[in-house]
């Protein structure tokens, strides 16, 4: 969801499948015909939103942290993300020591409040490295 402004909200629902945003993000700004599940909103029921817990779901927390900090934190924090991913599906580090290895890598790359291309491409390069390091 997107607060605007005005205080208006936009939500972007769909069913639980991730099929439709990959879909979405290669044909953008086209929308494509597609068979994937549908929200029927007859049998949905509620919706109900609470605050999230960011002491369970630590990542969050981190991403929270490198949005107010800004400057090329969100590139470390995403470089790193990637590396934990690929290295969990490839059963290199366990679910739950991906937040210990991103925290860390936030905390070893240097910050930058304003970067050039070239310099977020070096960033987000010297994320890499640490997040690698710190898994083998």
């Amino acid at each position: 969801m997107v607060q605007f402004a005005d205080g208006a909200v936009k939500a972007q629902l769909g069913a639980p499948d991730m099929r439709l945003p990959i879909q979405y993000a290669f044909s953008y700004p086209r929308r494509l015909q597609a068979d994937f599940p549908r929200v029927d909103f007859t049998k949905l029921g509620t919706l109900t939103f609470e605050e999230p817990d960011t002491d369970r779901f630590r990542n969050l927390a981190l991403a929270y942290k490198a949005i107010e900090r800004g400057g090329n934190m969100p590139c470390i924090l995403n470089a790193a993300n990637e590396v934990c991913v690929a290295a969990f599906l490839h059963d290199r580090i366990g679910f739950l020591e991906m937040s210990d290895v991103i925290a860390e890598t936030m905390e070893r790359v240097p910050f930058r409040a304003k970067s050039t291309l070239d310099e977020y491409i070096e960033t987000d390069a010297e994320a890499r490295r640490v997040a690698a390091s710190l898994i083998n």
